[in-house]
């Protein structure tokens, strides 16, 4: 637990011998602990040795956060975004091994979409699961492919060589689709939210018709959605460092 509240005060400049000096211990106690640490996926070495929280770690971390700071700092990149484009737009997060929507802004218009706050989406059919599951551990896609995935229309598919080839496609790319996979008519695009640290624990999602969101207009959209992705991720990356600040100091 010490060598964990060290890598967290300062992620991304240790090394083990700043472990070590730090917290006193030999060089050869620190290695192994910390190995021991990166093998259950709590630590990991990056650039140039350097020492960080691991991803499993900080997935436990986001997961158990509420939705409230998220919402407040989401509100405004949607409003911008949903007024760029007359669309639907969504932010969905990851937790644990599920993909759920926290914030979701509808244009002003008589007509418009709705996306259910709450709502799960799953990784064979809804853009914003295939926007964050494409940038996961292998063994974090292998436990969702455990799961029974559900069907919704004609479109929809559940086969793994299938869903393993549009994570790949996501990842080539850098955005998602869903073509009238959970309903028929309607089309949904997604991007991934890359905090600073690098991870993917959110996306950034547009949807409506068919024929409307995968017209000729396609590129412009996701030009938008990455604009606002990038802008997201900033405040995300803010607000993450504001939260572990406050749940530190906590007595």
């Amino acid at each position: 637990m010490q060598i964990l509240e060290v890598l967290a005060a300062f992620p991304g400049s240790l090394t083990l011998a700043d472990v070590a000096a730090l917290l006193g211990l030999p060089k050869t106690t620190a290695h192994r602990l910390l190995r021991g640490l990166a093998r259950s996926g709590l630590a990991k070495r990056g650039r140039k040795s350097s020492l960080r929280l691991g991803e499993r770690l900080m997935r436990l971390l986001h997961a158990s956060a509420d939705d409230g700071w998220l919402r407040s700092l989401a509100r405004p990149h949607l409003r911008a975004l949903t007024d760029r484009t007359g669309e639907t737009c969504y932010v969905t997060r990851l937790v644990g091994a599920r993909v759920v929507v926290v914030s979701s802004l509808s244009p002003d218009a008589r007509w418009r979409g709705y996306v259910q706050l709450g709502i799960e989406m799953p990784i064979n059919a809804a853009a914003s699961a295939k926007a964050i599951m494409a940038y996961q551990e292998k063994a974090a896609i292998e436990q969702v492919l455990s799961y029974e995935l559900p069907m919704f229309t004609a479109s929809t598919r559940s086969d793994r060589q299938w869903i393993e080839q549009q994570l790949a496609e996501t990842r080539s790319r850098g955005y998602a689709t869903c073509i009238g996979e959970i309903d028929e008519g309607l089309a949904a695009i997604a991007v991934p939210v890359r905090l600073s640290s690098g991870m993917v624990l959110h996306s950034l999602g547009m949807t409506g018709p068919l024929q409307r969101i995968m017209n000729d207009e396609l590129a412009e959209r996701l030009g938008a959605l990455r604009d606002a992705a990038n802008a997201l991720a900033g405040s995300l990356s803010i607000g993450e460092q504001l939260k572990r600040t406050q749940e530190t100091s906590r007595p």
